[in-house]
């Protein structure tokens, strides 16, 4: 039934009619059955009132007043019906499927009969709800025609406190003058809301975090840049671990773990170890330093000893393109194993690397 609002029609109440033709002073008429109360009486084509006559056991009835010879007597009986409980109109636009179905809650349902955030279609709730179910796909599209702005504008008690704002490209999202720009050309989520506009960059202006509220880890690729936005801004690695210093010859002890701690190209490296008891003549370098060494300068780092029983000129560096740090004294001459033997090695080495 296209176009009907409404259920389909249902089967209306049905009459039964007698009719008698009375002898003189006849007062009972029996019928072919009636409920009492639903039925109407006429004697000649005059509707009796109820006080004219008797119809109380379902088949009979008497009249107060006997009839006249000839006097015709119609009993017309009605059958009952039930009026359903509740009601759902809808509105079914070809014939096997409903279109809008308003529930006995008022909710107005697109697509559906019931209302279920698991079936397909649209609900627009009493309690002031909208949901938006769809199979396989995106289930609600915005779209701004004409000029760049907000899209979507939330509010609390008649507030304004956030905004989706769009332009052809791209998106942003934010409240008042804190906002995110998401820029898909450049890879970039950018800040902005200046003056309250979110298609407005706001540059050095808004904080990620708190001193109370903060954020855990980030996990970044590439660099930060610190202070400006040049490349000597550009902090682009950080990295803490441990080595293993060895020897040309002879197996060391090491005292405590050898650590390091690379920021950028600077590797800060701590060692804490004991020579084997030995004579040789080879040097005591100690070889295996995490990173190479930068190759621009011919010594690319140097050592601060924090034990002075070696020897009281004892001159600790990094050649350049290495991983040895290299012993001498303070006439430039090589340290050499037998003059470290048994002897402990405690020092922070500090370099640059090419990268």
């Amino acid at each position: 039934m296209s176009g009907y609002i409404g259920t389909a029609p249902v089967p209306q109440a049905t009459q039964t009619r007698d009719s008698f033709t009375a002898t003189s002073g006849q007062v009972s008429f029996s019928c072919s059955g009636y409920t009492p109360n639903f039925l109407d009486v006429f004697l000649n084509g005059v509707k009796l009132a109820s006080a004219d006559y008797t119809a109380t056991n379902g088949s009979d009835v008497v009249l107060a007043s006997g009839a006249a010879t000839g006097d015709i007597l119609e009993v017309v009986a009605y059958t009952t019906f039930t009026v359903g409980s509740s009601f759902t109109p809808s509105i079914d636009d070809n014939g096997n499927a409903t279109a809008l179905t308003i529930d006995s809650t008022e909710n107005v349902l697109v697509g559906k009969t019931s209302s279920s955030t698991t079936t397909a279609g649209n609900e627009l709730r009493a309690g002031g709800l909208a949901a938006f179910t769809r199979s396989g796909s995106y289930s609600l599209n915005l779209n701004r025609l004409a000029s760049n702005g907000d899209i979507a504008v939330f509010q609390k008690d008649g507030t304004t406190v956030g905004s989706i704002a769009v332009d052809p490209s791209n998106i942003a999202i934010g409240s008042g003058d804190t906002g995110i720009y998401f820029n898909s050309g450049d890879d970039a989520l950018i800040p902005v809301g200046t003056g309250g506009n979110l298609l407005t960059s706001r540059d050095n202006a808004i904080d990620l975090g708190r001193t109370s509220t903060r954020f855990k880890d980030a996990y970044i690729g590439g660099g930060i840049y610190l202070g400006g936005t040049g490349s000597a801004n550009k902090l682009d690695d950080y990295e803490e671990g441990t080595w293993t210093p060895t020897l040309i010859a002879g197996s060391l002890t090491v005292n405590n773990t050898s650590t390091y701690t690379k920021i950028g190209r600077l590797v800060t490296c701590q060692v804490d170890i004991t020579y084997p008891s030995q004579t040789n003549g080879n040097d005591a370098d100690v070889f295996g330093l995490p990173f190479t060494s930068t190759n621009n300068v011919a010594e690319a780092g140097g050592a601060v000893f924090s034990n002075f029983n070696i020897s009281n000129n004892l001159v600790g560096f990094t050649a350049k393109n290495n991983t040895r740090f290299r012993l001498q004294n303070g006439a430039g001459t090589s340290i050499t194993l037998t003059n470290m033997s048994g002897k402990v090695l405690r020092a922070t080495i500090t370099y640059i690397t090419s990268a």
